[in-house]
């Protein structure tokens, strides 16, 4: 078994390094026979992690096959590589290299950090799975649980269970907190599985008393769940925010959003939808990103907000009275039409205090005669919550 390591180590730095290779190549570096040489060779390739450029023969080279499998070979002894590097071991032009390594960044196979001028690295996503979930367990938290390490990885299901539960929950009994986490799920969500989306109309009523001029308000899903912090929706949109979007990550939430939004639309005869706009300039502006992949039927109208010299997100206000001053102030609505409903969507919502008061400005000016408001997360404190489900 050390003697294999080893081979595997100089055949990872020949791949890395100088790329296709030959049996002689490893001789020279190695104290194995050429036998042995070949033995381990002949295994790499029958596992799929190799590839021979002809059958047989002296000519016989080996290069890196393109699955996710003969990545977790290269990775194994290398935290990184560059794609000059991958296009060395799978012995292809950088045009081809860099298609592969799309296709295995958007698959969560690869994950890659930086962004040009400066060099762009890539590491790969362990997918080992070193702990019994009961199946129960593995489903649930392989469908909807997701973790974002401090350096921007996105694990999603039991591996990002796996690295919470070791490296931050500050607790070693796995078990117990997979069940806590079905347990959790199934007392927020009411014991209803296939979410479709949340009522959080009373949330408003409870914050805002009588001064609601929403009509509903839906959440796609809770932004947060007690003890284990974020949701998979939530994740994403902070990964998204954050610049480190994908196609695949971006798809998702458009997905989900989608499947609420036509319910709605439907359901409440909606005629127009309308977008918060963002307070803080960002290079990536989730909701524009959102707005354009969205199919929306009816009219869509475009609100805006009043630049100020310092941009003050709600989010930082702490008191209610400041979050009410602060979308009043800053949210402009106008429409040269009138609607009988519009819907407002938004990224996330803590208070209710932007939408409430976009809605109250909207039925003042009679742009339209009621609001509704879809976000795609939202507190889970304050209020009763109807759960909708599709099951």
């Amino acid at each position: 078994m050390e003697h294999t390591n080893e081979q595997h180590k100089i055949i990872i730095n020949k791949l890395v390094k100088t790329g296709i290779f030959s049996i002689s190549d490893i001789k020279n570096v190695s104290t194995l026979s050429r036998e042995g040489i070949g033995k381990i060779l002949r295994k790499l390739v029958d596992n799929s992690i190799l590839k021979k450029t002809s059958k047989k023969g002296s000519n016989v080279k080996y290069k890196l096959a393109t699955n996710d499998e003969s990545l977790a070979f290269l990775f194994k002894y290398n935290e990184q590589a560059t794609i000059d590097d991958l296009a060395r071991a799978w012995d292809v032009g950088l045009s081809s290299a860099k298609k592969y390594v799309k296709k295995f960044v958007d698959e969560d196979v690869l994950n890659k950090f930086g962004s040009p001028p400066k060099k762009i690295i890539y590491t790969y996503i362990s997918r080992k799975d070193d702990y019994l979930f009961s199946p129960e367990q593995k489903k649930i938290i392989e469908k909807y649980y997701v973790y974002t390490t401090p350096e921007g990885r996105l694990l999603e299901g039991t591996r990002g269970f796996l690295y919470w539960a070791k490296n931050k929950s500050g607790r070693k009994d796995i078990g117990n907190l997979a069940e806590e986490y079905l347990n959790t799920r199934k007392k927020i969500y009411n014991n209803k599985t296939e979410v479709l989306m949340i009522d959080a109309t009373e949330k408003l009523h409870h914050i805002f008393d009588n001064d609601v001029y929403i009509t509903k308000l839906f959440h796609r899903d809770f932004d947060a769940l007690p003890v284990f912090g974020k949701t998979a929706l939530s994740q994403m949109i902070r990964t998204a925010k954050s610049g480190h979007t994908n196609q695949v990550l971006m798809k998702k939430i458009v997905e989900k959003l989608q499947e609420s939004l036509d319910l709605i639309v439907s359901q409440y005869d909606i005629d127009c939808v309308a977008f918060i706009p963002p307070t803080v300039a960002r290079k990536t502006q989730l909701m524009t990103s959102i707005a354009r992949q969205l199919r929306i039927s009816c009219d869509k109208i475009a609100f805006s907000k009043e630049k100020t010299l310092i941009p003050i997100q709600q989010k930082s206000l702490k008191k209610m009275e400041d979050r009410i001053l602060n979308a009043k102030k800053t949210i402009v609505v106008s429409s040269k039409k009138q609607y009988k409903s519009i819907l407002l969507i938004d990224d996330v919502t803590g208070s209710g205090s932007t939408l409430n008061e976009t809605a109250k400005k909207i039925i003042s000016q009679n742009i339209a005669q009621k609001v509704y408001a879809l976000t795609i997360t939202g507190s889970a404190k304050a209020g009763v919550f109807d759960i909708i489900s599709e099951a």
